[in-house]
């Protein structure tokens, strides 16, 4: 057997549980090891139940292997072991870590990511502000992770994916699986962008009711924090919350009518004490290179400063203080595109609003005009 099989063994065990696994491999180092013990010192242990130990043990095992890596090969799923050096860091410091991680597309996870989940049902007034902070998190280089689950969860991947951002789905199921079915443009689309398909469960895994709650201690474990937009009182958005306060990360939520059935989980976590969120600088501003970005300049004018400095291309700073239309202006001219009619074509903004923008973006040190209505980055 190849090491990797001994992987898909071990995290293939449902029985077993993350804990009880990496329990395990503390004693053990390696699934090797655990795979060959024999039934008298799996017993010494004290730490499996007999069907724990009927599961190690059973036959099929080799089985079970053969099948994974059969689908792996055919659905281009890759594996990340809790050994890897790739495994994610924020992931490996909660109490219940998965031992492996199986996934499709670019296994880029970024320093600053925000969880963004909800209710499956959602009003007309959740699901604009879900893809509106989204989108405006997305612009600002703030990676989206979240559930694919129908309302909210897939709401907020769109608003990322509009926003040209590469976002994070969790599965409760086999990363092989689309679910909920009407998600496959969703599914591709993430992967077409360069975003990332994540799950602890092995191809073939169908979406099992009890496999959600379990996935949400991944979507706040690889998050820096996690927005709530819209949930019922009883919802399983709450799960994620209270998970993400578990595991020390920030918890958002966005207010709504005290009238409706959907706003009555967030409303309550604000009153708890989740941060109320009015936009997303309210998010922004919670996260440490917040000191950072404001100290840059003297002369008062730090959202201008900060947001030259991040078109520049200096690390991963995010467009702090700045309109939806001005940074996609900024994106624009960083594509190379620099008279203002071209400005106007590709980045989809009246001539009216272009004026304007072009305007704050000059008196805030962003942009220079150059002769011939070109536009410049300030350095």
């Amino acid at each position: 057997m190849r090491e990797v099989d001994y992987w898909l063994w071990l995290s293939s065990l449902a029985g077993l549980g993350p804990v009880k696994a990496r329990r395990l491999l503390e004693v053990y180092g390696h699934p090797q090891v655990i795979y060959h013990l024999p039934e008298e010192k799996l017993k010494q242990q004290g730490l499996l139940t007999p069907k724990n130990i009927e599961e190690i043990l059973g036959r099929e095992k080799r089985e079970r292997i053969d099948k994974i890596t059969d689908l792996m090969l055919k659905k281009d799923i890759k594996l990340i072991t809790f050994l890897d050096k790739s495994y994610p860091e924020k992931l490996k410091h909660i109490y219940d870590p998965p031992v492996a991680l199986y996934y499709r597309g670019s296994f880029a996870l970024s320093e600053f990511s925000v969880a963004v989940v909800g209710s499956r049902r959602t009003t007309n007034y959740g699901s604009i502000t879900a893809k509106k902070l989204s989108y405006e998190l997305a612009l600002r280089g703030v990676q989206i992770v979240s559930g694919m689950a129908r309302g909210i969860d897939s709401i907020a991947h769109e608003g990322c994916l509009d926003a040209g951002g590469k976002t994070v789905a969790v599965l409760g199921c086999g990363p092989d699986y689309i679910y909920p079915p009407e998600n496959a443009r969703l599914y591709e689309g993430i992967l077409g962008a360069g975003g990332l398909i994540l799950s602890e469960y092995p191809p073939g895994t169908p979406p099992m009711q009890y496999n959600f709650p379990a996935r949400n201690r991944i979507i706040s474990g690889i998050s820096s924090g996690v927005l709530i937009v819209e949930a019922a009182q009883r919802s399983g958005s709450l799960i994620t919350a209270a998970l993400a306060l578990e595991q020390g990360r920030e918890v958002f939520a966005v207010p709504g009518n005290i009238d409706c059935a959907y706003s009555r989980g967030t409303n309550s976590l604000i009153r708890e004490g989740a941060k109320i969120v009015l936009g997303v600088e309210d998010i922004l501003e919670e996260f440490d290179y917040r000191e950072e970005k404001a100290t840059v300049t003297g002369n008062g004018d730090t959202a201008g400063r900060r947001a030259g400095n991040t078109a520049s291309g200096a690390g991963h700073k995010l467009y702090f203080g700045l309109s939806t239309g001005e940074i996609r202006v900024i994106k624009t001219i960083q594509k190379g595109i620099h008279h203002i009619d071209e400005i106007i074509q590709h980045s989809n903004i009246s001539i009216s609003e272009i004026n304007n923008i072009l305007f704050m973006l000059e008196m805030k040190g962003v942009v220079a005009q150059m002769p011939g209505k070109f536009f410049e980055l300030c350095p």
